[in-house]
């Protein structure tokens, strides 16, 4: 039986970086409003099966092992050994991101890797114990820095508003009015690829090292959750789509400051989009590199993105997805 598997990636729109465990450790909670979007990780794997002693793996480079603990690439290996895969297995996978790019490329592939696995070991998981198994080996069996929002809006897909409290819990609260103005908002927002990609663990570790990010990131938290506030009981899309971009302008005023967060290469890049209309809403991800979330005021649209691709900048919409992760049986 060969299994493939998709997961979308995803966008953060705020309450970014308040779903760190160090964070919500030291707070008690955290929250953040994003959701996923249709840029995708696709994994395909068997059981090798017969006389085979060698498992293939083929992701961005390409490895033969006899062993598990012998496999370089530290998430598939910590997953094979989590889910107690014995047998030599055959894996291909495809990404359509920028690696280190803030779409949380790396989670996306770790939840379409244990779909598979577990769909070839007849488990029928829901997407969101999938969510939690993913954070169970990018954070507490890899120590990365990272949080717990990734996994969780590529697994569930479509617009999530998602609750972190200690000991790695994770609730999903619903808003149909704000949820559906999301979905108008992201109608006018571009992904920016600045081709400048960072590991986002390096940049997490310079937040959390920095004495002044507690602050920073609760500021945050207070813009993510006043929102909601503010808006939970009107029906008045226009009104929450306005409260909306306000909070991100807010939040990226803030998350901006923060160490490491942008550099002179990125203020360039800034300056360059600017020059052809778009204004930036926000930085995706840690921060660094990677993607920005765009809005374009201009009125030449694809004269302009043609121009910036000849700079290395390539731009797209942002379709949401609202499926998640699926697999199949092919």
């Amino acid at each position: 039986m060969i299994v493939a598997s998709r997961c979308p990636c995803r966008i953060s729109l705020i309450g970014g970086s308040s779903d760190l465990d160090w964070f919500v450790n030291k707070k008690g909670r955290g929250f953040s409003i994003g959701f996923a979007v249709g840029s995708y990780s696709r994994v395909i794997l068997g059981f090798r099966g017969g006389n085979a002693t060698r498992g293939l793996l083929n992701y961005s480079s390409r490895e033969e092992y006899i062993s598990i603990d012998s496999i370089s690439h530290p998430i598939i290996r910590k997953c094979l050994e989590k889910l107690n895969i014995k047998e030599p297995i055959e894996l291909a996978s495809f990404g359509e991101s920028l690696l280190g790019g803030g779409l949380a490329s790396s989670s996306s592939f770790l939840v379409a890797l244990i779909k598979s696995i577990t769909r070839l070991q007849n488990k029928n998981l829901s997407n969101e114990q999938v969510a939690q198994l993913a954070c169970d080996i990018e954070l507490e069996q890899s120590k990365n820095n990272i949080g717990r929002q990734d996994q969780y809006l590529c697994a569930i897909g479509g617009i999530n508003f998602l609750k972190f409290e200690k000991n790695g819990l994770v609730k999903r609260n619903f808003y149909p009015s704000i949820s559906k103005a999301i979905s108008q908002y992201a109608e006018g927002l571009f992904l920016i690829n600045t081709s400048v990609s960072r590991s986002a663990s390096e940049q997490l570790e310079n937040i959390k090292n920095d004495p002044e990010s507690y602050e920073a990131i609760e500021e945050i938290l207070s813009i993510a959750e006043n929102f909601v506030n503010e808006v939970e009981s009107t029906s008045d899309i226009d009104f929450i789509i306005n409260k909306l971009d306000s909070s991100v302008n807010k939040s990226w005023g803030i998350k901006k400051n923060m160490k490491g967060v942008l550099n002179a290469q990125l203020i360039e890049i800034q300056d360059i989009l600017m020059n052809k209309g778009f204004k930036t809403i926000k930085m995706l991800g840690a921060g660094a590199g990677g993607y920005l979330l765009a809005k374009y005021n201009g009125n030449q649209l694809l004269k302009d993105i043609k121009d910036l691709s000849n700079k290395n900048i390539f731009i797209k919409q942002v379709p949401i997805d609202y499926e998640g992760c699926q697999s199949w049986i092919i």
